[in-house]
């Protein structure tokens, strides 16, 4: 094992190489940027209509659902077949991901927010809307600029993701190190995506203090969807190839392998989030600026920002060729990198709780870690097992993934039918898969109504 790990190092920093990856890596971030400047404009008000709990909030909420239960790669070889191989195809994917997921996830931390000064607003007569846009969203928009910051950083990984299926990028120059076993390019392109990921975390801290600087991001955003807009739009063809996906279908023999399959891949992602909460949640008390001393905080923030500056595939591919094919890679790969994510969320609920319980709890005596436990903690609870829910979510769709490159679960089959171009397996597998995901979405609605969390129609 030792001497596989050697392989990946040193890393390839040569000046010619690493001038190469400039358009790579500016295809990545802007895929990212066009993607979520479309998820935001679009999400953003479709929560506000939830959380004001307009007529058809339930029909809008499930609709969000049902189109975030679609894993991103999948949307990805999609969008390819639409509008061609290029980053217009994985830019199209992530905005449409992204907006079910930013509206989603924005509207669960309004129905989860505090609600008796929303309450207080309505007894004044407040329409719903004026309640959502003066209620809801000033007293959320610490945890939705970090539900916000964190997602664009989720939408660069995805990028990479993406581009390994035909968006180009960095995805598809880190598929093709690891293919041709260049372990040390795949290690230069694993410490850039670490710098990457860091400098997104200092932005966030930026954001969070300062939410209107989001606005000097808009160009940004704006530009890589002209530039990387698309040029020709196969309609004939998607819907031949579309329709080939109709009536989904699979054999006797991949049935009976179904129950395995599935056991796999939930075990997989209830296996890999446990251990990533695990070991998040003390990361993310020593990583809380507001708890620990900053040099101590930056320290623990820099360890977070590696496991998550990796997404889970390439954690996987790694993991895969240190120990070998099978679920306990994929449970690993997604341990660590969820670890990143559930710390990095977790510290900064912790950071956004409101201060004058907590100086209360101070004013007494108590010590750093009586104030956490029965201060901080039960004030951040709310958020945090909103993300904690997301993320197990979320691992089912990233334990779908995982599956192509060899951690076994749907995955595996899934990418085998896309492969042999047996596209009516490929829609089973993917509609199989989408049905997990919706059914963890309900046991999370089940969860946050035993929370109180409920979307309640008037």
């Amino acid at each position: 094992m030792s001497s596989l790990i050697a392989n990946f190092f040193p890393p390839n920093l040569s000046p010619s190489y690493l001038s190469a990856l400039i358009v790579p890596l500016l295809q990545t971030v802007g895929m990212a940027a066009g993607g979520m400047l479309v998820a935001c404009v679009v999400g953003l008000p479709l929560a506000m209509l939830i959380g004001a709990q307009i007529r058809g909030a339930r029909a809008l909420y499930a609709v969000l659902s049902v189109v975030r239960a679609i894993p991103d790669l999948t949307l990805a070889i999609l969008c390819v077949v639409v509008v061609g191989i290029g980053p217009a195809a994985g830019m199209l994917a992530l905005a449409i991901f992204y907006t079910a997921m930013i509206g989603k996830v924005f509207a669960d931390l309004f129905l989860a927010a505090d609600w008796r000064p929303v309450e207080a607003l309505r007894t004044t007569g407040a329409t719903r809307m004026m309640v959502a846009f003066y209620g809801l969203l000033p007293i959320t928009i610490s945890n939705l600029v970090s539900m916000g910051c964190y997602s664009f950083e989720c939408a660069v990984r995805a990028a990479v993701i993406v581009g390994a299926v035909g968006g180009g990028g960095l995805g598809a120059e880190l598929v093709g190190t690891i293919a041709g076993f260049d372990y040390p390019r795949a290690t230069t392109l694993i410490l850039l995506l670490i710098v990457l990921v860091s400098l997104l975390d200092s932005l966030s801290w930026v954001l969070r203090r300062h939410p209107r600087a989001i606005l000097l991001l808009l160009p940004f955003g704006a530009a890589a969807l002209w530039t990387w807009r698309p040029e020709t739009v196969t309609l004939r063809h998607a819907a031949e190839t579309i329709g080939g996906m109709f009536p989904p279908a699979l054999a006797l023999s991949a049935i009976s392998q179904l129950p395995r399959l599935l056991m796999e891949t939930v075990f997989i992602a209830s296996a890999g989030t446990l251990f990533a909460a695990v070991l998040a949640l003390p990361l993310a008390l020593i990583a809380a600026r507001n708890l620990v001393p900053m040099p101590i905080a930056t320290v623990t923030r820099v360890l977070l920002e590696t496991l998550r500056a990796v997404p889970e595939v390439i954690w996987g591919l790694v993991l895969v060729t240190v120990i070998g094919v099978g679920p306990k890679a994929g449970v690993v790969a997604l341990g660590l990198h969820s670890a990143g994510v559930l710390g990095k969320l977790y510290a900064e609920c912790c950071e956004n709780v409101r201060r004058a319980p907590v100086q209360a709890l101070e004013a007494t005596g108590a010590s750093p870690l009586a104030v956490a436990c029965y201060a901080i903690l039960p004030l951040a609870s709310g958020p945090m097992a909103i993300h904690t829910l997301f993320r197990m979510e979320w691992n089912l769709r990233a334990a779908t993934v995982l599956g192509m490159i060899g951690a076994g679960g749907i995955g595996q089959a899934l990418y085998n039918a896309q492969q042999l171009f047996f596209y009516d397996q490929m829609m089973a597998y993917v509609l199989i898969t989408w049905a997990i995901v919706m059914l963890s979405d309900a046991l999370s609605d089940w969860t946050r109504h035993r929370l109180g969390w409920t979307l309640v129609m008037a």
